[in-house]
């Protein structure tokens, strides 16, 4: 069966969740950490970081899709490294300089630590993140080792086992926290993903069902992740999760056309430059306008709209061009192999 084209309503999807992440972090998030100076501050998007949630399940689809493409596991890991560090690099050294600059020394990282979050490995090892958002890496680079060990084994296509196996450890690992609780085993709920496990494997059977079709087994799955969700994580977490259900439904027979809309679109495109970048250059700027009396809700313009525009400019002259210079660089070596190899 030939490869279905890539949905852009899934771009831009990731676009909007990115945004109301950025505004849930700007009125709420700020709030709840330093307080912001006007009182009866507006009280909108207490939910958005639920918008994260979104995220897993978007990487969930897109993510399977390579692996299904990809020629071994070398050649995921590298084209996920390609498209990951340099943008990601790039923002630890802006994020680094912006807020090294401010006055709010609780959002600053010791140069060591700032090297160690280059790896984006830090998380790993307690070390202290450049900005709060890049604990969802850790989660993203769990997922990306667990589908380099299904290419290793060549398990890809064994979609369903994988994901039965893949759900009911973790909900085994959730049930071992809920009843012993000790640090060791907190510490393997929290690095094992067993807290989002459900959301990638939604994404999974969404892309398999816009490949195969509507087949039972991939509902079922999908309702034994819901399931999950609900049991684990919750009353609230579960129903945005049949909201996102709802609306990945609605996009796959084509109910969602609005969302191909150009704008939305290049948002999906900005969406991870302006992920990495928005937290803390955003409180740096929050907290210095409210010194200087700017109290006003309307004047997270000026955050939101300086985030987007650093996004723009990653994006057209850090993630793209690093992108054509690296994948000639690794299709070129890739072709020279097997001259190499003789």
């Amino acid at each position: 069966m030939a490869e279905k084209k890539r949905f852009t309503e899934i771009d831009a999807l990731r676009g909007i969740a990115a945004m109301v992440v950025v505004l849930y972090h700007y009125i709420v998030f700020y709030d709840e950490k330093f307080g912001h100076l006007k009182e009866n501050y507006i009280d909108i998007l207490s939910f958005g970081h639920y918008g994260v949630q979104l995220f897993f399940i978007i990487s969930g689809f897109v993510i399977y899709m390579s692996v299904l493409k990809v020629k071994s596991t070398s050649d995921f890991l590298t084209k996920r490294a390609i498209r990951l560090y340099p943008t990601y690099i790039f923002a630890i050294i802006v994020t680094a300089f912006i807020v090294g600059l401010s006055s709010v020394d609780t959002l600053k990282t010791g140069v060591v630590d700032t090297f160690i979050n280059m790896t984006m490995f830090q998380d790993f090892f307690g070390i202290k993140n450049v900005d709060g958002v890049y604990w969802s890496l850790r989660v993203e680079l769990t997922f990306y080792l667990l589908m380099a060990l299904l290419l290793i084994f060549n398990l890809q296509k064994r979609v369903m086992l994988f994901t039965g196996i893949w759900l009911g450890v973790s909900a085994l690992i959730q049930i071992t926290n809920g009843i012993a609780g000790t640090e060791t085993t907190a510490l393997l709920e929290k690095f094992s993903m067993s807290n989002y496990c459900q959301m990638f494997i939604i994404g999974i059977m969404f892309y398999y069902i816009w490949q195969h079709g509507n087949h039972l087994k991939y509902y079922l799955m999908i309702a034994a992740s819901l399931i999950y969700d609900f049991s684990f994580e919750g009353m609230t977490n579960g129903l945005f999760t049949v909201f996102f259900i709802f609306v990945f439904y609605l996009i796959l027979n084509d109910k969602m056309q609005w969302l191909k809309s150009d704008t939305l679109v290049y948002l999906g495109a900005l969406s991870f430059p302006l992920y990495l970048i928005h937290q803390n250059i955003g409180y740096v700027i929050i907290q210095k306008l409210e010194s200087l009396g700017f109290l006003h809700e309307v004047f997270l313009v000026i955050p939101l709209g300086i985030s987007l525009v650093i996004a723009h400019l990653i994006l057209n002259y850090v993630e793209k061009p690093s992108h054509n210079v690296l994948f000639k660089l690794y299709k070129e070596r890739q072709l020279a192999m097997p001259y190499i190899s003789r």
